[in-house]
């Protein structure tokens, strides 16, 4: 039998570019690629918050307080999935060593998150959008003292 006979190449080419491509997906149970779904998802609920902060779209409180919630939920768990790097984990990662270097720095970090978070749920409660900006940019100012601190960009 001889593989190199073009009507027996294409099916084996294909067969490995289906195979190079599967292994340059995250394992969806590595720790790295569910710390990162978890952040994609809390992009995504303030992505939607900001907008409505900024008029980009239609201000409506109770939509508002329910990604308050949501966000609250979100913030507590990307946390354990910061697992010492693994050498048979070969997930793309953005982290940096000082998070296993200086951790008490990063839960001083997780801790920051979790008040702001927290506070701004509590006046997401209110509707009012005047008093929610300065308690929502606090809320991105951790993200983004966090995101200096321990992430590579």
């Amino acid at each position: 039998m001889n593989l190199f006979k073009p009507a027996r190449l294409l099916p084996c080419a294909l067969a490995l570019i289906l195979l190079m491509s599967a292994c340059s997906h995250e394992d969806p149970n590595s720790p790295v690629y569910k710390r990162k779904q978890v952040f994609k998802e809390m992009l995504r609920t303030s992505q939607s918050m900001r907008d409505m902060l900024k008029g980009a779209k239609t201000w409506d409180a109770k939509t508002f307080a329910a990604n308050a919630d949501k966000l609250q939920q979100l913030a507590s768990q990307p946390w354990p999935y910061f697992v010492a790097p693994d050498q048979n984990d070969h997930s793309k990662t953005d982290a940096k060593a000082a998070i296993w270097t200086h951790p008490q720095d990063f839960h001083a970090a997780q801790d920051k998150l979790r008040d702001n978070v927290t506070q701004l749920k509590d006046v997401a409660a209110t509707g009012d959008a005047d008093k929610i900006r300065p308690r929502f940019s606090a809320m991105e100012e951790s993200c983004t003292a966090c995101h200096k601190a321990f992430r590579e960009f």
